[in-house]
């Protein structure tokens, strides 16, 4: 397989690298400081790189985007990512949940998103799916229990539906202008055929975002409670059929592990590239650390990692971009390997710098909590071997 990039994929990842090694990496660990909150969103940032043209780099081009293919996003993502991932994830997330709109959504739906989406710099869109008792067997999802899903309620009143309940964890649910809510039309049957998707653009009189989530790591990467107290929602703004969304939604399923697994290896190269340039200035011994063995051993096994995690991740991303005709497995796979090839580098990265390593002044510090994260998004790691296994 040849993994020659074309001119224009050299020039957009060489402008992301610009732009995360200029004003991301500079700017991102004081943002990581603060108190989570609006004031440590970085909407500068995320402004600037949209008028760069990151945020509308995967909108399809008959409506007015780039339509970069999936492969030319995995190295966009890799190069902010690097830079800061919470960043990159704000345009990943938007381009993966206007992917899922586009899958569900008729294209008058659409059209009420995309203009707007594409002229305002600092517009995020919301994926409302988890809940609290409701995360993993979304994914997996256990298709034969009614119990089992989203447990948010749509009920017919009139013309429209009453939405009642609460989501968690929402990415951006204080910056979204616009959500992909799911919803449970139909507790009867398996949430995989009783839950449909409506279009929420707030304010709405009863929606409210709740709490805050406190995180470890991606701290600039907010996510909320979201609370449904009789939230009415005209049926002008249901997506599709009730309890079509899951059958709709499976063909996007991939691009969003390849999403994590891009955000994955851009902090892995990050961490790898600081290691070594501590290493080879780190004396030890009379001599820089990086000539002791066992430093040059840890090194290389980092080294062996990262690129065949980006190995893999390119040819999941070719596999998708020429139809998905490859191995139903490979994305989930490579994102697993990722994530763990992640960690792994950011372990023995706080290894090799020794005692500064887990001091906040050093950078591998922030780099080590934003690893942990990897494990829970695009699906959990075991919830993408569980996903992957039937295929074996």
């Amino acid at each position: 397989m040849d993994f020659e990039l074309s001119e224009e994929q050299r020039a957009i990842r060489d402008l992301a690298r610009t732009f995360a090694r200029e004003e991301l990496i500079p700017r991102c660990a004081e943002f990581d400081r603060l108190p989570d909150g609006e004031d440590a969103f970085p909407w500068e940032l995320i402004e600037r790189g949209s008028k760069l043209g990151f945020n509308a780099l995967a909108v399809p081009a008959k409506y007015g985007g780039t339509g970069a293919d999936v492969l030319t996003q995995c190295l966009v993502m890799e190069e902010l990512s690097a830079g800061e991932p919470a960043v990159s994830k704000v345009y990943s997330h938007n381009w993966k949940a206007l992917f899922g709109l586009i899958a569900i959504a008729s294209e008058e739906q659409v059209m009420r998103v995309v203009p707007d989406f594409l002229v305002d710099p600092c517009y995020c869109l919301g994926i409302a799916m988890t809940e609290p008792n409701s995360g993993s067997d979304n994914s997996l999802p256990f298709s034969q229990n009614p119990a089992s899903g989203p447990m948010l309620s749509a009920k017919r009143q009139g013309d429209g539906y009453i939405l009642n309940g609460m989501k968690q964890f929402i990415a951006m649910g204080a910056q979204a202008k616009m959500f992909t809510v799911f919803a449970r039309t139909d507790t009867s049957v398996p949430w995989t055929e009783g839950t449909t998707g409506f279009v929420l653009l707030p304010p709405k009189d009863g929606f409210e975002v709740g709490r805050l989530h406190d995180k470890v790591g991606l701290r600039l990467y907010p996510q909320f409670d979201l609370i449904f107290n009789n939230v009415q929602i005209p049926e002008a703004d249901r997506l599709g059929e009730e309890g079509t969304v899951h059958a709709s939604r499976r063909n996007i399923t991939n691009i969003g592990t390849v999403e994590a697994t891009s955000t994955a290896l851009g902090i892995a190269r990050r961490t790898y590239e600081i290691a070594l340039e501590y290493a080879r200035n780190r004396v030890q011994g009379g001599r820089p650390i990086i000539e002791h063995n066992l430093i040059g051993m840890l090194l290389l096994e980092m080294f062996t990692r990262l690129e065949a995690a980006r190995t893999l991740l390119w040819r999941s991303a070719c596999s998708i971009d020429n139809g998905g005709n490859d191995d139903p497995k490979l994305a989930r796979a490579t994102k697993v390997m990722a994530v763990e090839a992640l960690n792994y580098i950011t372990t023995r990265a706080v290894e090799i710098w020794g005692g500064m390593g887990v001091m906040k002044e050093a950078p591998v510090e922030k780099l080590y909590r934003d690893a942990i994260q990897l494990y829970h998004m695009g699906a959990t790691n075991q919830v993408n071997i569980l996903k992957a296994f039937p295929n074996l």
